[in-house]
C-alpha cells in the first residue's frame, strides 16, 4: 500500500513540475482550447483624416505594424494577443507629424476601433 502511496505522489509531482515549466518558457498563458480569434485582437482603423496614415500597435515588449490606411476609409486588422494590456497606437500621416494615442487595455477576443481624427492629436480609441 505504501508503494502505491509513493508511486502515486511521484507521479503528482512529476505532473506539477512539467506544467509549471510552461509558464517559466514564457507559455503560461497559452491555452490550447482556445480558438484562433479568441487569441487575437480585431482592430478596426477609420481614417477621417485628409491624409493616408500608417498605424502600428504597441504594448509592453510587443509592437506589430497594422499598416497602410488610405485616407477617408477604414480597415480591419488581426493582431495576435495573449494577454489583457495597455495599448497605445503609433498613427504616422504621410507627410505630417507622429502622433501616440492614449492607453487602453485590451485582450485576446477583443475588438477595438481606432478613430484617426483631423488633426490627428485628436484621434481616439473606443471598444
Amino acid at each position: 500500500m505504501a508503494m502505491k502511496f509513493a508511486f502515486r505522489t511521484v507521479v503528482l509531482v512529476v505532473i506539477l513540475s512539467v506544467a509549471g515549466c510552461g509558464s517559466f518558457l514564457g507559455r503560461g498563458d497559452w491555452d490550447p482550447f482556445r480558438s484562433t480569434d479568441e487569441r487575437q485582437l480585431l482592430v478596426v482603423v477609420n481614417n477621417q483624416h485628409d491624409r493616408d496614415v500608417n498605424v502600428t500597435i504597441t504594448a509592453p515588449g510587443q509592437r506589430s505594424r497594422l499598416g497602410f490606411v488610405p485616407s477617408r476609409s477604414f480597415e480591419t486588422y488581426r493582431v495576435t494577443w495573449s494577454r489583457y494590456q495597455e495599448a497605445r497606437f503609433v498613427i504616422e500621416p504621410t507627410g505630417g507629424r507622429r502622433h501616440t494615442t492614449g492607453g487602453v487595455s485590451v485582450g485576446p477576443g477583443d475588438r477595438v476601433e481606432l478613430v484617426v481624427a483631423n488633426p490627428v492629436q485628436r484621434s481616439f480609441v473606443r471598444r
